[in-house]
């Protein structure tokens, strides 16, 4: 019975919800969105044209988005905090609106405590 607790308090560490996004065609998140990523992965994302984001999962992340002015992620043109508070949950942005970065074609997720400097 020991042995069973052990094994499984370890194999909960490996186990871990995360938030997904999805760009869409939209301001309001519900028009062609494209397939989930995770906000943990800090991958390029060429979503030109894309006018939200959605977010989903189970648990509370804050990551940062960082906007390109042009594809493959060259520079960082504005980078904002985004905290989804998980599904079911008060507060966090469900759908965000890109309204105000017309110009972005290129986007990806990074953590850390704050966002670098503009570098474009």
């Amino acid at each position: 019975m020991k042995f069973q607790f052990i094994a499984l308090a370890a194999f909960a560490g490996y186990v871990s919800a995360t938030t997904y996004a999805n760009f869409c065609n939209d301001e309001n998140c519900s028009d062609g969105c494209g397939i989930s990523v995770s906000v943990d992965n800090p991958g390029c994302l060429n979503e030109s044209g894309r006018k939200s984001v959605s977010f989903h999962g189970s648990n509370i992340q804050e990551a940062r988005l960082v906007f390109s002015p042009e594809q493959n992620c060259n520079c960082q043109q504005n980078c904002v905090q985004v905290v989804y508070a998980g599904e079911g949950q008060a507060g966090g942005p469900a759908c965000m609106s890109l309204d105000g970065y017309k110009e972005s074609q290129s986007f990806r997720f990074v953590g850390g405590a704050q966002c670098d400097a503009n570098n474009c």
